[in-house]
């Protein structure tokens, strides 16, 4: 199965000057950078082995997520007080942050991608019954792939199911991606992938695994503490 990582919403063109992490699970569980949340990776969301791949900058951070199956799942968080995507109105309501995110995305985001000839809002819900309450939408991508020199992508129209919701001062944005319109399977998916969250998540330094790598960088040639901003802590002010 072609995976299609060009069509998947580009992250050169979310995150600027972003970080490559290994990322860093222990057992099924995925912890985020910033101590965003942590993820189950053992829900049943997720068909087989997950492989994942992780970038952050100091305003929010994004992890893609492919199963067994192949299948694309995606979870970003935007800092609302300094990303770039969000240009809020002081005192702004959530439901105006989530609105003003998710057509932050359609703008900056999918429609800027080379191979996208067209994208629009097939569907389009407030879950004002949810914990906490979310915006879902779903957008048609039409791809061009004689637009771009790449294999793995392939012409034709994918339909991409995003939530967002607001904890604290991040909002985060749940995305998957399905062949065919299914707005009710759409969104099961994604309210079962944040059930499987917990927010907020652990500050890695904190965690078994970052503690070692602070160990073994002390202990190599020329070892330091380790450059905490690979880590994208929010900036503290």
């Amino acid at each position: 199965m072609k995976i299609i990582k060009t069509a998947a919403l580009s992250l050169s063109l979310l995150l600027v000057a972003c970080q490559g992490l290994q990322g860093e699970r222990q057992g099924d569980y995925y912890f985020s950078p910033a101590g965003a949340y942590i993820l189950d990776l053992g829900i049943n969301t997720f068909r087989g082995e997950v492989v994942l791949d992780e970038r952050c900058d100091r305003s929010g951070g994004s992890t893609t997520f492919w199963d067994g199956s192949g299948r694309l799942f995606r979870v970003d968080y935007l800092n609302v007080e300094n990303h770039p995507m969000i240009e809020a109105p002081r005192f702004a309501s959530d439901l105006t942050l989530l609105n003003l995110s998710l057509n932050s995305y359609l703008r900056e985001v999918v429609a800027k991608a080379p191979m996208v000839t067209s994208a629009e809002a097939s569907y389009r819900e407030f879950l004002d019954d949810a914990d906490p309450k979310a915006l879902f939408a779903i957008i048609g991508i039409n791809v061009d792939a004689a637009k771009v020199k790449d294999d793995e992508v392939e012409s034709g129209t994918y339909y991409y199911g995003f939530m967002l919701f607001k904890r604290g001062d991040l909002i985060y944005v749940l995305q998957h991606r399905q062949p065919v319109l299914m707005p009710e399977k759409m969104k099961a998916v994604l309210l079962n992938l944040a059930d499987g969250m917990e927010i907020p998540g652990r500050v890695r330094d904190d965690t078994d695994m970052e503690k070692l790598r602070r160990i073994l960088k002390k202990m190599a040639p020329g070892g330091t503490n380790g450059d905490p901003v690979r880590l994208c802590e929010p900036a503290q002010g």
